[in-house]
């Protein structure tokens, strides 16, 4: 037994030290992958998900509404004082406990198309639910994505501070060494030095910027902080604008328009919209349906006659004469017996079959109210599938002119970093040679960090904005 106790602590630490190891092992995840997480995490996308599954559970009770209605039912009941049995229809001041079943079915033959309108409504009601469940997936990958590049943006400035914090280290050094050599004054190196402590706040600066991106991608996807995630780069990002970008923002739109969750959303809401006009006019029209009733019910009073007893008794007398003479009468006497249950069921069983029509003469204007109405959404509806399709192809040039226009700021970009660069090469030679101040090549050092942030902001920014394009156009979410 004491050996147990030191096996027992040391395979318990053993299993906790793996745990916490897998806990802490880092997550890699590409862009589809975050995304995928993103869609099974957000409440907007559960919550549309469900919607999509209530109306479906709508458009079953409509598609019940077609079908005739059956109900069963059974009832015991106790009575005291005075009351009628409703088996016998006698009078009673006793107590009296009866029972009844019934078993009803009522179909509505003709109701002006009413109930068929409104199971074709529901139907339109479960497609305009999972369009807008579409939209919400679209719009959390879309902000998935934006987020995925803004830390790999973030990033990549990180590792643009941290070369330049290494280089000016480097040229510190170098400083440190001309200053005790009495080749350069002191304020020569300590402009040089307070370069250094700039370029460490701008290395501080980016990391804070690329833990509070990942931190705001991490929420997106539901992941806990502490977890280590790690992105997987995409390949080969394209240096220039995509192919689809040639094609005009009217073709792009044309191409699409009836694909996008919202305009199919405004689409489904005016078809719906249409059935509602087509219920609110079959209420102006006679309604016709059939309704039957089989029942039965039993009572502790009821009594059937099981047979006669003969009594002879006198009744009167006959004179004859002066002597009377008795006259006798035969009566027979009901015998009684409880009828049992079984018995009564079946005896009392009723049924009816009827059919009843129903004619809307005055109702106070109710129908005429709900049918005007109706024609209002409807007429809504039509506006909001305008205002829809005027809303996207607005969105789709927008998209494409901030694409092209992303490319060409990325190619700006890119040829003012190759100058800044050429331009810091040629000062760091002549600073080094003397050639120049320090003041003059912290100035070019300066404008080549910023060429090389803006080169790469213009990067990512225009890969997003093209990715945008052909979101559109619903291509793979991939980059």
């Amino acid at each position: 037994m004491q050996l147990f106790y030191p096996i027992r602590t040391a395979l318990v630490l053993l299993a906790f030290g793996y745990s916490v190891h897998a806990q802490n092992e880092p997550l890699s995840l590409s862009l589809n992958e975050c995304v995928d997480k993103a869609l099974a995490y957000q409440f907007s996308v559960r919550q549309a998900s469900n919607n999509v599954q209530a109306a479906k559970s709508d458009r079953l009770a409509s598609a019940g509404g077609l079908m005739p209605s059956v109900n069963a039912g059974a009832g015991n009941f106790y009575n005291s004082g005075l009351t009628i049995d409703p088996v016998t229809n006698e009078v009673n001041r006793s107590g009296l406990s009866t029972a009844s079943g019934f078993l009803s079915a009522q179909w509505t033959l003709f109701d002006g198309f009413q109930t068929w309108n409104a199971y074709r409504q529901s139907q339109v009601q479960v497609a305009l639910a999972e369009a807008q469940r579409d939209e919400a997936r679209n719009s959390v990958a879309l902000n998935t994505a934006s987020q995925f590049l803004a830390v790999l943006l973030a990033d990549e400035a990180v590792r643009i501070a941290e070369e330049q914090e290494l280089a000016t280290a480097k040229q510190k050094d170098r400083s440190q060494k001309l200053l005790n050599a009495g080749a350069i004054a002191s304020n020569q190196y300590l402009s040089v030095e307070a370069q250094w402590m700039a370029d460490i706040q701008r290395s501080v600066a980016a990391r804070n910027q690329f833990s509070l991106a990942m931190l705001a991608l991490k929420q997106l996807m539901g992941i806990s902080v502490a977890t280590e995630l790690s992105l997987v780069r995409p390949q080969n990002l394209p240096k220039g604008p995509s192919p689809m970008l040639a094609l005009a923002p009217d073709a792009i739109f044309q191409a699409s328009v009836e694909k996008q969750p919202l305009v199919r959303a405004a689409n489904h809401q005016f078809m719906a919209s249409h059935y509602a006009v087509k219920r609110a006019h079959g209420a102006r029209v006679p309604s016709l349906s059939l309704s039957g009733q089989l029942s039965t019910s039993y009572s502790d009073r009821a009594r059937r006659i099981e047979g006669f007893t003969t009594d002879i008794l006198p009744v009167g007398y006959w004179m004859n004469g002066a002597d009377p003479i008795p006259v006798y009468s035969v009566i027979k006497t009901p015998k009684f017996a409880d009828i049992s249950f079984s018995d009564q069921l079946n005896d009392n069983v009723r049924q009816f079959v009827g059919v009843n029509l129903s004619v809307p003469l005055f109702n106070g204007f109710r129908i005429e109210n709900g049918v005007r109405r109706a024609q209002i959404a409807k007429a809504n509806a039509e506006l909001q599938v305008q205002q829809q399709r005027d809303t996207y192809r607005q969105s789709v040039e927008r998209a494409h002119a901030d694409a092209v226009a992303a490319w060409s700021q990325y190619d700006a970009a890119v040829a003012a970093e190759q100058s800044a660069e050429r331009a810091l090469q040629d000062a760091t030679v002549r600073y080094e040679a003397g050639g120049i101040s320090v003041y003059e090549f912290v100035s070019l050092k300066n404008a080549f960090l910023a060429a090389a942030s803006n080169r790469v902001r213009a990067l990512y920014d225009s890969q997003f904005k093209n990715y945008v394009v052909e979101f559109y156009l619903n291509n793979p979410l991939a980059l």
